[in-house]
């Protein structure tokens, strides 16, 4: 949880993860190391990947967070064209109170820190408005915390705020893992283990949609795709 005087602090955008170089080192370390690693690892199923032809333009993308490695496994789902494009929002305190924890984030998954409550939100919320502006899809888990296995937890309301303020589309993802892996609890797993990444319809809200409601639907979106 984050802390009230963390909160206040102002939330930006780190820049060094979307230069040039960057790009094509964070795609290179997933195609050629971070991918093979996985299909080693995990035997790992796509559904309803025909729904991203759905996607016109900039996105938000919603999912679960029941894995370490989730982030790696929804970028992989993700065809080249989305995967080259995505920036993923990291707790600001939880990732990026850790310089660590933040630089790979960055390096990775193109992240910049989310504030979850406070003074910060709204400096989160411009900086995802940004981002789409930009020409970026961004990754949100809106249940704003990690639960290793599941079950999925009630989303957050900003999530349902962030939809409907900005216009954007949203695309419901949801990883299941059948049999868990090595960072599911099982140090040396035998058979291998199995996840499955669903990928749902995109969404879009009205302007003027109440929040709850959006949050709402965009939670059984994702327990639904």
């Amino acid at each position: 949880m984050v802390g009230a005087q963390e909160s206040q602090r102002p939330v930006g955008i780190p820049t060094w993860p979307r230069w040039w170089w960057v790009r094509w080192l964070r795609r290179a370390l997933l195609t050629l190391l971070i991918f093979p690693i996985l299909r080693i690892g995990y035997s790992t199923r796509i559904k309803g990947r025909e729904n991203t032809r759905l996607v016109t333009g900039p996105c938000i993308i919603v999912s679960n967070h029941n894995m370490h490695l989730d982030m790696a496994m929804l970028l992989r789902a993700l065809p080249m064209s989305m995967r080259q494009r995505v920036s993923i929002a990291a707790a600001s305190t939880d990732i990026f109170g850790n310089r660590y924890r933040g630089f790979l984030a960055g390096l990775l998954g193109n992240a910049f820190p989310f504030a979850r409550r406070g003074s910060g939100v709204r400096d989160s919320l411009e900086n995802v408005g940004k981002l789409l502006n930009d020409g970026w899809h961004v990754l949100i888990y809106p249940e704003g915390k990690l639960t290793v296995n599941g079950p999925m937890e009630p989303f957050k309301p900003g999530v349902g705020r962030l939809a409907v303020e900005l216009g954007a589309t949203v695309l419901p993802m949801r990883i299941d893992i059948v049999r868990p892996g090595f960072y599911e609890g099982k140090w040396f797993p035998t058979p291998r283990a199995k996840v499955v990444v669903n990928i749902g319809r995109p969404l879009r809200f009205a302007a003027g949609t109440d929040h709850i409601a959006a949050m709402l639907r965009l939670e059984e979106a994702v327990r639904n795709a």
